[in-house]
């Protein structure tokens, strides 16, 4: 029974695990790396669901009770990337650990974390790679390689990505018998090659009573590499745009009361920060007022602009709060883009009127 356990404790710990990566034969130079030297990412949508009962290990083990996970590029030297990971449990414990990876080959221990940039349908993803949960013991069939299954368009931290995923599934092997199963979906943005979204969903079995269900889920919610957009349709079409380090939410425009609003969210008591570009055609501020959670932030803020958009920055402690820009003027009644074309309209229109009246003008 000690040694039942002893596996199934492992089990869970590798249940963390991605990918246990070894070197491959691949040519460096067919490769490129898409990131670079501060870039970053952040994970706030974390879901882990457990059902086990398996006498002692009935409850979630604490290593999935995350709340936040996030890298930051270090250095980017050739094919070689160091990123800085953390994660954040409930609790409010904190791991950082700072690792390295060849993308081209696959050595080191980033993992599937990032790979090259602009792979395609078909491509092999640099790097012989162990199934998530064969470190407990490698079946017989050894190595499993994994290829892009295709490329499609989806929604991360703000913004519509095309990226690159792969779906798959291991089997869970205890000694000589293989008693569940994993299923894996990844996504990567194709342009950076950094992961955007991770789910395994794991089931084992032993004997015809005992078992262990899990399922994890991240995606990332935070990033640099792109800003967040959102578009404000009420007539008209506009784009406000946001790089931030917290997870932005309830998009809210409101044209009679001047405002734009949203909700920010980040690991309580970390340092927030978010900036704001909003377009001149939409919302001005003379002088602008920007609250966070209702209380006046305006003198912690830096606010700019040019002739066409204003770019505020908003610093805050992390937690969820309420951003409320306030302005003083939306939406002009004829926004300056529609200025010509509805002179132009109104021109042809007078000279048609014109013309008829001519041909309509009684002869003496």
């Amino acid at each position: 029974m000690y040694e039942k356990k002893t596996v199934l404790t492992a089990y869970i710990s590798v249940f963390l695990v991605v990918l246990m990566f070894s070197t491959t034969n691949v040519s460096a130079s067919t490769y490129t790396v898409g990131v670079k030297a501060g870039d970053w990412a952040g994970y706030g949508n974390i879901c882990v669901e457990y059902a086990a009962n398996w006498p002692g290990l009935e409850q979630e083990p604490p290593e999935t009770n995350m709340s936040w996970v996030s890298m930051e590029i270090l250095d980017v030297q050739y094919n070689n990337v160091t990123i800085r990971g953390s994660t954040i449990y409930a609790n409010g414990t904190e791991e950082t650990e700072v690792i390295w990876g060849d993308l081209a080959i696959g050595e080191g221990k980033l993992n599937i974390a990032i790979i090259p940039s602009n792979l395609g349908t078909g491509d092999e993803i640099p790097a012989e790679s162990y199934g998530l949960f064969f470190v407990i013991q490698p079946p017989p069939q050894g190595i499993l390689n994994l290829f892009i299954n295709g490329t499609t368009t989806r929604k991360y931290a703000g913004a519509n990505r095309e990226v690159n995923n792969i779906n798959f599934s291991s089997p869970i092997i205890l000694g000589n018998v293989t008693v569940g199963e994993s299923n894996m979906s990844y996504y990567w943005d194709k342009n950076t090659g950094v992961l955007c979204e991770h789910s395994v969903s794991s089931t084992m079995a032993y004997g015809t009573e005992l078992y262990i269900n899990m399922s994890l889920l991240w995606r990332m919610t935070a990033t640099n590499m792109w800003p967040a957009v959102f578009t404000v349709q009420d007539g008209y079409a506009f784009n406000v745009t946001m790089i931030s380090n917290s997870t932005i939410s309830d998009f809210d425009f409101s044209e009679s009361q001047m405002y734009i609003s949203f909700n920010v969210t980040g690991p309580a008591g970390k340092a927030g920060y978010c900036n704001v570009t909003i377009p001149n055609d939409l919302l001005q501020g003379n002088p602008w007022k920007i609250y966070v959670n209702s209380t006046d932030c305006t003198s912690l803020c830096s606010i700019t602009g040019n002739d066409t958009h204003a770019f505020i920055y908003i610093p805050y402690t992390c937690s969820t709060n309420i951003i409320k820009i306030e302005g003083t003027s939306a939406i002009p009644e004829f926004p300056s883009a529609l200025i010509l074309p509805l002179f132009m309209i109104l021109t042809m229109l007078a000279v048609n009127f014109a013309k008829k009246r001519i041909y309509q003008k009684p002869a003496h």
